[in-house]
C-alpha cells in the first residue's frame, strides 16, 4: 500500500516532535511504504492531501489534532480519487477519534493503519465549499474557538490542560459580555425563528475537547443530529456545561434537537463558525448537507 503521512509538528502544542520518530520506526519495522510530509502553514495539509490523492496514494495519515484531520478530510474530497484517511492522533483534544474506535494510544493507532480495515463515513459539507467529518459550530462556539486558538497560541506548552482549554475558554467567554442572534432554521425542509447563542451541526459526538454536544450522531447513518441552543440566562448556561460533558443536556429547556440531512440557517448579520476548532468566517446564510458514506477511514 503507498502510504503518506501528513504531519503538523505545531499540533497539541508541538507533540508530533516528541513522537515522530517512533511512530516512523515502527510504520517501517511494519513494511509500510510511506512518504512524510509535514505543513508549514494554515490550509497546507488540505493541499498536500489533494496532491497526494490525485497522484494515486492510496492511504494519506493525519499526524496531529482535529485540524490537521479535518483539512486532510478536505484534500482528500476534492480529488478525484478516494484513498483511505488514517489518523495517529496527537492534537490538543483529538475529538473526532472519540466517535470511532480509533485508540489514542501512539502505537496503538499505527497497529490499526498496517491492519488497513476501512469503514465508509458520512461528511457534511458548508455552502458547497468546506467539508467536515466531525462537528460545524455556528455562533458562540466559534467565538470560544477562536479564544482557544488565541490561548494556545500564547501558551503552547499548556500540553497539561490538552482538551480542557476549550472548556476554560468556554467559561470565560460566558463570563463575559455575549451577544445572540436571530436566525431563520429550516431543517429538511422544515422551517423555524429562533434566538439562538449557537447551533452545532453533528456528524460525530464531541467537539471542544469534552463536549458531548451532539450525542447520539452516528458517523455513517445518513444523518446529521442538530443541536440548537436558544437564548436563556448565563447562569442556565454555566449549569448546563456538566450536562453537556455527559450528552444529557437534550432535558434542559432551551436546548432542542433534530436529525436531518439538510439544514439552512440564514441570519440578517454575518455569524462565525468554526469546525475542528477552525474559524470560519462570518456569513448571512448557511447551508449544511450531507454527503453519504463518502469518506473511507482506517479503524480497528
Amino acid at each position: 500500500m503507498k502510504a503518506e503521512l501528513i504531519v503538523n509538528l505545531t499540533a497539541g502544542g508541538g507533540k508530533p516532535n516528541h513522537h515522530l520518530a517512533t511512530v516512523l520506526e515502527y510504520l517501517k519495522k511494519k513494511g509500510l511504504n510511506y512518504k512524510v510530509c509535514t505543513t508549514s502553514h494554515q490550509g497546507e495539509a488540505v493541499e498536500l492531501a489533494q496532491k497526494a490523492a490525485d497522484n494515486g496514494v492510496e492511504l494519506i495519515v493525519s499526524v496531529g489534532g482535529d485540524g490537521t484531520v479535518n483539512e486532510i478530510v478536505n484534500g482528500i474530497m476534492k480529488s478525484k480519487n478516494s484513498p483511505a484517511l488514517g489518523i495517529i492522533p496527537l492534537g490538543w483534544a483529538n475529538d473526532f477519534i472519540k466517535s470511532t474506535n480509533i485508540p489514542s494510544e501512539i502505537i496503538e493507532a499505527c497497529k490499526i493503519l498496517i491492519k488497513g480495515k476501512t469503514k465508509k463515513i458520512d461528511v457534511g459539507l458548508i455552502n458547497n465549499q468546506i467539508y467536515f467529518a466531525n462537528i460545524c459550530g455556528i455562533g458562540f462556539d466559534a467565538e470560544v474557538a477562536h479564544l482557544a486558538n488565541q490561548l494556545k497560541n500564547r501558551h503552547p506548552n499548556w500540553n497539561t490542560l490538552s482538551a480542557y482549554i476549550y472548556v476554560f475558554a468556554t467559561i470565560k467567554k460566558l463570563l463575559s459580555p455575549f451577544g445572540y442572534h436571530e436566525v431563520k432554521i429550516k431543517i429538511d425542509g422544515q422551517e423555524t425563528r429562533s434566538k439562538i447563542l449557537f447551533i452545532a451541526v453533528g456528524n460525530g459526538k464531541i467537539y471542544g475537547g469534552r463536549f458531548k454536544i451532539t450525542p447520539e450522531a452516528i458517523l455513517d447513518d445518513g444523518l446529521l443530529e442538530v443541536c440548537v441552543v436558544e437564548k436563556m440566562g448565563r447562569f442556565k448556561y454555566l449549569m448546563s456545561i456538566p450536562k453537556v460533558f455527559k450528552g444529557t443536556h437534550r432535558s434542559i429547556k432551551g436546548i432542542n434537537f433534530y436529525r436531518a440531512k439538510e439544514i439552512i440557517i440564514e441570519s440578517s448579520e454575518p455569524i462565525l463558525a468554526q469546525v475542528s476548532g477552525e474559524v470560519i468566517e462570518g456569513q448571512k446564510k448557511f447551508i449544511i448537507t450531507l454527503l453519504p458514506k463518502r469518506l473511507k477511514l482506517i479503524v480497528p
